[in-house]
């Protein structure tokens, strides 16, 4: 598991919230030294608006002990107004967080890897209240620490998966969705390394979903054709380098040829970590089978990434989160792709962090047509996107928490 800064926050109260309802309202705990930190951060209209509201992961600690965090959501009402935050307890140490439709009603829920619980925590949209969620259904990952959760149909029934990178073992799980919405004991498909990072999407183009697992081996490891039912049936997966410790991956079509290609965001070696930063992975002729990687300097221990068309040239870039070496504020390496080569990457703008990016996400966050970053750096940070010179980022905006 990569290593995580801390906010160090001295004697202030933090929010006491096991047995969280999302309100406001709470009891405040006064301990011994505590922190708290933004680590993780997604954007995604969960109130049904129509606007895009941030959703940042919390991971407290009280006297270096961790604790239960929570995530905060931020609703955006008119165009770049955003309410208070409400937030929802999950388990201690919130490592990552997926906003996806688990249940099927057309409503963004809530998903966390809760390291030091060892769990994963559901919480389902509340259908009473839009933005709002219900409390959590748990699921155990004994003696494995989870890290990431990705969401998917991996079983073919209509009803979405998920898929569990938990450190531990050479294997990442799978916990298949019933036909009443409780969750089957996970199966486990071995990897080439100890899970860091997952995602899903058709590799492959055969119409069902794969999964794709960065691992501490410096290797993405790749499952196709994945069985899960009416039996479940062992997957060889086939590995492919990356850069130093991979810790976050995605899956997007980045040179346009309409194949997923994979990017990791590598935590680096302990001398210049960051001069395999982003590695890139397209797709090779072979439907499902990628390239050898093409590495990019980003600033050091780049921990996030995201994608997205920053500058509005119908071409994916890439923004890359770091978070910087002790004593160091990190920060965001955004690369715009090529326009005369597909699939490259130009030379990244820099942008200074606050605390130590964690996580990136996009999303128009002020209704001007740009995407905007949205970051986990300490606190929830928004830099807009410039309307002059798209795919350039103002002065960091703070939301608390």
């Amino acid at each position: 598991m990569r290593p995580r800064p801390s906010l160090l926050l001295g004697s202030l109260g933090i929010l006491a919230l096991l047995g969280c309802s999302g309100s406001d309202h709470s009891s405040s705990y006064y301990g011994p030294v505590s922190s708290y930190l933004v680590n993780a951060i997604a954007v995604t209209d969960i109130d049904g608006n129509g606007q895009p509201d941030i959703l940042g992961l919390v991971s407290t600690d009280f006297g270096g002990t961790p604790t239960q965090g929570y995530v905060s959501t931020r609703l955006q009402g008119p165009a770049g107004a955003f309410a208070l935050p409400v937030r929802f307890g999950v388990g201690a140490e919130p490592a990552n967080l997926v906003v996806a439709d688990v249940n099927g009603d057309g409503r963004p829920d809530l998903v966390v890897a809760n390291a030091a619980d060892r769990t994963v925590s559901v919480r389902l949209a509340d259908p009473a209240r839009p933005g709002f969620f219900l409390p959590a259904t748990v699921l155990a990952t004994p003696g494995r620490t989870p890290l990431d959760v990705a969401v998917g149909d991996l079983d073919g029934d209509g009803r979405a998966d998920l898929v569990v990178a938990a450190s531990g073992a050479n294997s990442v799980l799978v916990f298949t969705q019933t036909a009443t919405g409780a969750f089957n004991a996970p199966v486990a498909f071995t990897v080439g390394g100890d899970p860091q990072a997952v995602t899903v999407g058709d590799l492959d183009g055969d119409g069902t979903l794969d999964i794709a697992v960065a691992t501490a081996a410096n290797t993405v490891s790749v499952l196709r054709q994945i069985t899960l039912s009416p039996t479940f049936a062992p997957q060889i997966a086939v590995d492919y380098p990356t850069g130093v410790q991979p810790v976050a991956i995605k899956a997007a079509d980045l040179n346009g040829d309409g194949k997923l290609d994979l990017l990791t965001a590598n935590w680096g070696a302990a001398t210049s970590p960051g001069t395999q930063g982003l590695s890139v992975l397209l797709q090779g002729t072979t439907a499902g089978t990628f390239q050898a990687p093409v590495h990019y300097t980003t600033g050091y221990r780049s921990a996030a990434l995201a994608v997205g068309d920053l500058n509005g040239d119908g071409k994916l870039d890439v923004a890359v989160a770091n978070a910087g070496l002790p004593g160091d504020p990190g920060s965001v390496s955004v690369f715009m792709q090529d326009p005369a080569t597909p699939g490259a990457l130009l030379a990244p703008a820099t942008y200074r962090g606050a605390w130590g990016p964690m996580g990136v996400a996009i999303g128009d966050m002020d209704g001007d047509g740009l995407p905007d970053l949205v970051l986990a750096d300490g606190d929830i940070v928004v830099r807009f996107n410039l309307a002059s010179t798209p795919g350039t980022f103002g002065q960091p905006v703070f939301f608390y928490h």
